[in-house]
Order: C-alpha cells, then structure tokens, then sequence
C-alpha cells in the first residue's frame, strides 16, 4: 500500500543518509556492506511482497554495494603506490647513503696516501743530497739527519693516529666502562701536557668547580682530552694561556678548553672535525700536526653519548665545549 511503501522510504532514507555521509574517505568495510545488506533484507522483509518495491530496492543495494567495492578496491591500489612510493624514497635513501660513505672512504685511502707519502718523498730527497755529495761536512750531514729525524717522527705520529682511529672504530661496540675520578684523569694529562706548553711559556690553568666521577672508557676519554688540549698548546701563541675547565650537574659534567690561539675563521669550524682537516697546512706541518687529533677526540667522545661544539675567531683563540653524561647508556 502507499502508506507503508511511504513509511519504508523514510526509513530507509533516515539510515542510508548518515551510512553514506561517514563513506567518505575510505572508510568503507566489509562491515558496511553487511550493514547495508541487512537493511535490504529488512527492507523487503516490511515491504512484503511487491515486485515493484522489491526490484527497485534490490537495485539500490546493488548500487551502493558496487559503487563501495569499486572504491575500496581503488583505496587498495592507491594504498599500495603509497608504499611503493615510500619504498622507493627509503631505497633512494640508502643508496645515497651508501654513495656517501663510498665517496668518504674513497678520500680517506687518498689522503690517508697523501700524509704518509709526503715524509717519505721528504725523506728520500734529503738522503739523496747526502749520497750525491762527496766529503759532506759533519754540520750539514748532522742537520740532514736531524730532519730525516723530524720526517720519522711526523711519519710515526700519522701512524699511530690512524691506528688510533681504525681502533676506535672496531672497538665502537665494546666500550671498556668504569667509574672514573674525572678531576684526577684531568689532572694527569695535564702534568703531561706541562713540559710542551712550557717551552712556548704557555701558561695552563685547571679550574675544577666540583669534584666528578663519570661512568667512561678512560682509555678513550683520556685520548679525546689530550688532543683537545695539545692542539690548544700547538696553535697558541708565545706566551698565551691555555684554561681548562670541568663542572658537572646532575646528569653530565662538562670540560671547557680555551685557549689564545690563532682561532679558526667561522668558514672553516665545520670541517675541523673531519679526517686530514687543517686550518693552517704551513703550520700544521711546521708544529707537526696530523689533521687527526680532532676527528679522534670527536669520535672518542660520541662514543660516551657526548658532543663536543667549538666557538672561535681568528686572532682570539678558541674554546671547545664538551658534554658527556655522568652515567653510560649503552
């Protein structure tokens, strides 16, 4: 009759209205399909029999029913380009990452080649000089032996740097970790350090704020300090000053060196840390520097979950900053 064909039609618009408002999106499931099912079999269930009603209401569901199963089938496919596309950029990641490292490793064998060969191409002029020269005088022959010397030296410490380095790498996992008396540590370096400053009269002061003990590889913190201050010896000038400080709070302590060196220009403190870096090759070479002591330092200190910043100007000396915290995370 028409007042219950009437009463279905607002039933069924009353539930399909907000079914089909909550569609968008995507959100479509095989749930909704079940729902939608049933409200046909409830539909021709009130409707009774007509075939009219009946035919008109099977279309209807068929309708939603195909138009939800074509969108869900394209949700999946465009679902599936988006992983695609993100394994794509994750792939093109890696592969960039990989070119990095390659093109590192690459410029660290040929400067690695460039160090070590430029003491020997020095040392095989000066012991050439000495066999073409016939009755060498004792002077001359003493001073070319001193700087074979020096060249041996030089070639020494770029060795043990880069064995320095290469064990630093392979031990990265296997960190030898103790409590450690950090004031004392500071202290012992220091008085080791001492003697070099002093033939430059470069005065070395310790400032210790609070007395620290730290979870550390003391192995590799002491190299990482070492450097530090050496270099803030070496690049100093006549007479300067070089202050070394340590503090703590309660989750890391602190160590400052600063010093009334040279400086680094801003241009050139983001590549001080990387392998065979210098500021000043004449100078480097003259003092004798190997362009490792930062990248060493750097990496002992990243190694106890620290970081290290430097702040400098030319012709006003320089300052590191290092953080590290006070108990090992490994």
């Amino acid at each position: 009759p028409p007042a219950q064909v009437g009463a279905v039609e607002a039933t069924t618009t009353s539930r399909l209205t907000p079914m089909l408002a909550n569609s968008s999106g995507y959100l479509w499931t095989a749930a909704y399909v079940n729902e939608t099912g049933d409200l046909a079999a409830d539909l021709l269930t009130n409707i009774g029999n007509e075939q009219r009603t009946k035919t008109t209401y099977e279309n209807l569901y068929r309708q939603i029913k195909d138009k939800y199963v074509r969108e869900t089938i394209q949700y999946l496919l465009q679902r599936e380009e988006a992983h695609n596309t993100m394994f794509r950029e994750a792939f093109n990641k890696m592969l960039g990452r990989l070119r990095v490292l390659d093109d590192s490793r690459t410029e660290f064998v040929s400067n690695v080649s460039h160090e070590l060969k430029t003491p020997l191409t020095s040392m095989k002029v000066l012991s050439d000089s000495l066999l073409t020269q016939e009755d060498v005088p004792v002077e001359l022959y003493k001073e070319f032996m001193g700087d074979l010397s020096e060249e041996i030296e030089r070639e020494n410490k770029i060795i043990n740097d880069l064995l320095s380095l290469v064990k630093m790498d392979k031990t990265a996992d296997t960190m030898n970790i103790s409590s450690v008396n950090i004031n004392t540590l500071v202290e012992r370096i220091l008085k080791q350090l001492r003697p070099i400053a002093a033939k430059n009269n470069i005065e070395v002061v310790f400032e210790s704020f609070r007395p620290v003990t730290a979870e550390v590889d003391e192995v590799k913190l002491s190299l990482a300090i070492t450097n530090l201050v050496e270099n803030a010896i070496k690049y100093n000038q006549e007479n300067g000053w070089v202050h070394v400080a340590l503090n703590a709070d309660h989750k890391l302590f602190y160590i400052e060196v600063a010093d009334s060196g040279i400086g680094i220009a801003p241009e050139e403190t983001d590549h001080i840390f990387e392998r065979f870096y210098r500021v000043d090759k004449s100078h480097s070479r003259e003092i004798g520097g190997t362009g490792l002591g930062l990248a060493i330092a750097r990496s002992a200190i990243v190694m106890h979950r620290g970081a290290i910043k430097v702040y400098s100007q030319p012709g006003k000396g320089t300052t590191f900053t290092v953080k590290i915290p006070l108990t090992y995370v490994s």
